[in-house]
């Protein structure tokens, strides 16, 4: 029988914290996009290139963001969550917050992956929203994208080679376009933009844009996802890609997206 957890559903009970509170960027960034960070992905893709190249190549993803991905979601393989998945989507799936119909979904996407895996509910530990493995994947994640890179006969979210090449699959499957930038910085001399909604599902057409006050260059799209980096001393403006709302299917945050990107490139 599965055990109610207190703490996993206080974390979708409480108030939600706006986007735009003072610094949200600088109090998720900093643990993050921080030098060591940079030095364990480049530590990582030394000792598992050969792996990450035939990857990369074989989905047309950027390598260094596979990297990314794996260093910001499991610190590249160590640390995994120890919550039982089980009881964390139960806990979600049958009382009240503000994600229930979400985690009643990924419970049963859950059951059918140990169900596919021949495995005991019980078996699986990982993150408090029910996220397992090298890449945090959710359960409808890896019925969905996960691949069995390592032709051992199952997708395994804990096995390195399966989890980035189930990253990998995700990106390209959702349309990864490696001939396009993630995101382009943008100026603003003052807070007009600020009347515009920032956000991982806040796109605007690029004349909208400039008439907020917005200046930028080499955007090559019609319309671009406004994503605001809000920090104690100033605010950083960047315009999304498509790629960049890719990164936002996998986690709903621009602050997560715009962490991949600025990991992604500073090694």
């Amino acid at each position: 029988m599965a055990q109610y957890q207190k703490f996993v559903h206080s974390r979708y009970t409480v108030p939600k914290r706006s986007y735009r509170s003072d610094a949200s960027w600088d109090k998720y960034a900093k643990h993050i996009v921080v030098p060591i960070m940079f030095t364990r992905a480049k530590k990582f893709k030394k000792e598992n290139n050969a792996l990450l190249s035939k990857i990369a190549n074989e989905y047309q993803v950027p390598i260094n963001l596979i990297i990314a991905v794996a260093g910001v979601e499991s610190n590249f393989g160590t640390n995994f969550g120890d919550f039982g998945i089980f009881d964390a989507l139960t806990t979600l799936a049958f009382f009240p917050n503000r994600k229930q119909a979400f985690f009643k979904y990924e419970l049963e996407q859950y059951l059918l992956f140990c169900k596919e895996k021949k495995s005991s509910v019980f078996k699986f530990k990982g993150s408090f929203a029910g996220a397992m493995g090298w890449v945090q994947q959710l359960p409808s994640i890896n019925r969905k994208y996960g691949v069995d890179y390592n032709r051992d006969g199952v997708s395994n979210p804990w096995d390195k080679a399966d989890a980035l090449a189930t990253i990998a699959n995700f990106l390209h499957q959702n349309g990864w376009d490696n001939s396009k930038k993630i995101a382009i910085q943008a100026t603003c001399k003052h807070k007009s933009f600020n009347a515009l909604e920032s956000g991982f599902d806040q796109k605007y057409p690029l004349d909208k844009l400039q008439e907020a006050g917005l200046r930028f260059g080499g955007f090559k799209q019609n319309r671009a996802t406004l994503a605001v980096l809000f920090g104690k001393q100033s605010d950083e403006i960047w315009l999304g890609t498509t790629n960049f709302d890719i990164l936002t299917h996998y986690n709903n945050s621009v602050n997560y997206a715009m962490a991949l990107y600025k990991i992604s490139t500073s090694f």
